[in-house]
């Protein structure tokens, strides 16, 4: 075996096809003196990309859950139904409302929140759910908005990992009351900094939001504005994503003729934004597969179990597996896949496993 190492995320080779562009794009913004509150172009565009009416640009994937949540006047007091198994701003941002999270278990097969166990842990005091489509899989959406509509609960998408994720044609974030995404740059569509957005079809929320994300003259307001410079990066990206995104779905499909532990629902599309593998023994596999292949562990302790964050904790098995198995492999367009998957047939082909 060659003494190359694949790295696990290649910015520069995903970049070069625009590389020029981007400088372009940030010798103007320089030379126009404006650097804020230009992001309405991103925002009609992004908008009519996952289909949703209003788009606002904001600093970051955790501004957008903040802002969300302050939007729909979640506070102190209030429960907001989510899952353990996710980055933690997801539940920092309940915190941030005075609100207490409450957690459901994952489904095993596709690591998103199985909607199945949600109406147990509804009472009258739950405002909110935030289901997090996670690695770009997608939380069964249709099954969770029958839950949703019956009690009237409004909805949140966590859309962090999951552009271009769609079920049925319909892109993730447009299912619930408001998606929040992060443009942070290891997403499949990332700026060059923090940056995020929240989509909605509810033109109150969108104004309000776009009006909370600002400083305010009579109000408390939020520095969380996202800056044109990302605005544009972002437009860019978004423009060549379309290919980008198939590519990493062509090396997805090499690996799930090796790998078979990733499922979706019926009628979705996953967009990889992070390939998982389950193993047994992890640290002896990442140990031995780190000197050929570059891995990734994300989550090993839930934030269920991780303070601040800990609240309700049992009936997390799922989560609680997931955490101690849970490999993530590089998946981009000009990942040696080949190599990837001769590492594990060498070295630890015999740690692969499946949920038990």
């Amino acid at each position: 075996m060659d003494r190359t190492i694949v790295p696990f995320f290649n910015l520069q080779s995903l970049h070069q096809e625009y590389t020029n562009e981007l400088k372009s794009k940030a010798s103007e913004i320089i030379d126009s003196g404006n650097y804020i509150m230009g992001t309405q172009n991103l925002e009609e565009n992004f908008a009519n990309y996952t289909g949703a009416s209003y788009c606002s640009g904001v600093a970051s994937g955790t501004a957008a859950l903040h802002l969300a949540l302050l939007a729909l006047g979640v506070q102190e007091g209030d429960e907001v139904i989510t899952v353990g198994y996710t980055f933690k701003a997801t539940v920092a941002s309940i915190l941030y409302v005075g609100a207490k999270p409450v957690y459901v278990d994952i489904d095993k097969d596709t690591f998103c929140m199985d909607p199945t166990l949600i109406e147990s842990k509804i009472t009258d005091k739950t405002k909110c759910i935030i289901p997090v489509h996670l690695f770009g899989n997608a939380v069964d959406m249709v099954a969770l908005m029958e839950i949703a509509n019956k009690y009237n609960i409004p909805v949140v998408e966590d859309c962090a990992q999951a552009h271009g994720t769609t079920i049925n044609g319909q892109h993730v974030g447009t299912f619930g009351t408001i998606g929040a995404f992060s443009f942070y740059p290891s997403k499949n569509v990332g700026a060059l900094g923090d940056a995020g957005c929240i989509i909605t079809n509810d033109e109150s929320l969108y104004k309000d939001i776009s009006k909370l994300r600002t400083w305010k003259e009579d109000d408390i307001g939020y520095n969380y504005r996202m800056d044109n410079l990302q605005a544009e990066f972002i437009n860019i990206k978004l423009k060549y994503y379309d290919k980008i995104l198939q590519e990493k779905r062509n090396v997805a499909e090499i690996y799930n003729e090796y790998f078979t532990n990733i499922k979706v629902i019926k009628g979705a599309k996953h967009s990889y934004n992070i390939y998982t593998v389950l193993v047994n023994d992890r640290d002896i596999v990442v140990e031995t597969i780190n000197n050929h292949v570059q891995t990734r562990v994300y989550y090993p302790t839930p934030v269920s179990s991780s303070v601040p964050y800990i609240f309700n904790t049992e009936g997390l098995k799922n989560t609680n597996i997931l955490a101690t198995k849970q490999l993530s492999l590089p998946i981009y367009p000009s990942v040696d896949y080949r190599k990837v998957i001769e590492t594990f047939r060498e070295l630890a082909d015999d740690k692969l496993c499946s949920f038990l």
